[in-house]
């Protein structure tokens, strides 16, 4: 289980890699694979191949695959609320609250981004002073968020089992092992988090 101070750095640097690269993803992949080393080491391995990877690239062939991991393929749109909603009013009302949120701690995000964005969602997870609404939005939207964008649960408006027509990725990159990552470092973190409220 990781300390508050770890969520909050772990989404800090999650948040580096998976928005669109302008020089931090490099670092923020080494950092949050030095975190994770020791307490989740398959994790921290998804995390180095993902910076060797990234490493071996131009700066301008990493966007493409960002591009084209995240903008092109609808089971991978880094917009959480999409996955958990569809386009729907749900969605909508999603979004409200999210904006709630953020402008009730003052938190700015730019304007031509939707507040549901992954990258936006953990940079407010990484400052938000109230740690029982990070927790609430990490496990109760963030990680059935991700267990559908990894193809770990029902997407909106699709079947769950395996013959599904839900939308999969068409070629895997490896930012989806960063996806895969941080998906299980959340489900991790809370399924600790229950067994301990339970006890």
């Amino acid at each position: 289980m990781y300390t508050e101070i770890e969520m909050r750095s772990l989404y800090h640097w999650f948040a580096g890699i998976l928005e669109y690269p302008a020089g931090e993803t490099l670092p923020a992949a080494r950092e949050a694979q030095t975190l994770l080393a020791e307490k989740d080491p398959a994790s921290a391995a998804l995390l180095q191949d993902f910076y060797n990877y990234a490493a071996s690239l131009t700066p301008g062939r990493l966007e493409e695959v960002y591009t084209g991991t995240f903008d092109l393929e609808a089971a991978c749109h880094p917009y959480i609320g999409y996955h958990l909603f569809g386009e729907t009013y749900k969605r909508s009302a999603f979004l409200v609250e999210l904006k709630q949120r953020y402008n009730a701690e003052d938190f700015a995000f730019p304007a031509t981004e939707l507040p549901d964005h992954l990258a936006i969602i953990l940079r407010f997870l990484a400052v938000t002073r109230d740690s029982t609404q990070a927790d609430e939005i990490a496990r109760d939207a963030l990680l059935l968020g991700l267990d559908r964008i990894t193809g770990r649960g029902k997407s909106a408006g699709f079947d769950e089992d395996e013959n599904s027509d839900a939308p999969k990725a068409d070629k895997p990159t490896q930012f989806h092992g960063v996806l895969e990552a941080l998906r299980a470092v959340l489900q991790n973190q809370f399924q600790v988090l229950d067994v301990l409220e339970r006890s």
